[in-house]
């Protein structure tokens, strides 16, 4: 059977629960059922809530047009899905067998990772798929507008740093010019430029310890997403999957 196929573990699925019902959640959160092969959500989709599978399993994976669906994790009960610094969903997520998850708002994931460190690292690991995610897809729609695809990743960068309780205006890392340049793929002095073209637009500027300040972060989101006030030139095409 395929129930079989995917066991539960029971253990690990009392003390999530447990944690839950110890910050007070559970009791309010419902709970939706999926039928096999049932969508939960989808790439580009708005995040409306935070999910811990009950009962059953689901498949998160990456869809591209063309081409074969990357499979991601199988996440059974116990583990949260929906996890993620973007406002849209970077993956999809389907129903393997008939599934249960509880669904609780954006706002709580501090609480539900509070004291569980499977939760926290699967926090991680979204992060980090979604900065990815970001990237590849900036790249690629920005192909040929260095200033656009720079402008995207400090927004990302800024967003991760929010979510991560630092400063959002200030892009704290030591700035490693030939690394940032090489994953943008962008060369050094067309990276150089970019941010010449960002900083006379009054909407970075350097600040102390080799560090960059954000002046404007809204303007940038603007900038990445073909936002009004923007000169035509530097524009770039709303990238739908993550409004970002």
């Amino acid at each position: 059977m395929l129930r079989d196929a995917f066991p539960i573990d029971d253990a690990f699925s009392a003390s999530a629960s447990g944690t839950c019902e110890a910050n007070g959640l559970a009791s309010d959160a419902p709970i939706r059922t999926l039928a096999r092969h049932e969508v939960l959500f989808e790439t580009g989709d708005l995040k409306t809530g935070i999910y811990r599978i009950e009962s059953g399993a689901l498949c998160v994976f990456h869809g591209r047009p063309g081409l074969a669906p990357e499979i991601i994790e199988t996440a059974l009960a116990g583990d949260l899905v929906g996890l993620g610094f973007l406002e849209r969903h970077a993956s999809s997520a389907r129903a393997i067998i008939e599934t249960k998850v509880r669904c609780f708002p954006l706002e709580a994931v501090d609480r539900l990772i509070a004291r569980d460190d499977r939760a926290k690292a699967r926090l991680d690991d979204a992060v980090e798929r979604e900065f990815a995610f970001r990237r590849d897809s900036l790249v690629t729609a920005g192909r040929g507008r260095p200033v656009v695809r720079l402008a995207a990743f400090l927004v990302a960068v800024s967003k991760r740093n929010h979510e991560e309780g630092r400063d959002p205006a200030l892009i704290d890392e030591a700035l490693d010019y030939a690394l940032i340049a090489d994953y943008l793929t962008l060369s050094v002095d067309l990276l150089a430029l970019a941010l010449v073209q960002l900083e006379m637009q009054g909407l970075v500027e350097p600040a102390p310890r080799g560090r960059l300040r954000l002046k404007d972060i809204s303007r940038l989101e603007m900038l990445a997403n073909d936002g009004d006030g923007i000169p035509a030139q530097t524009a770039l095409s709303r990238d739908h999957e993550t409004r970002r």
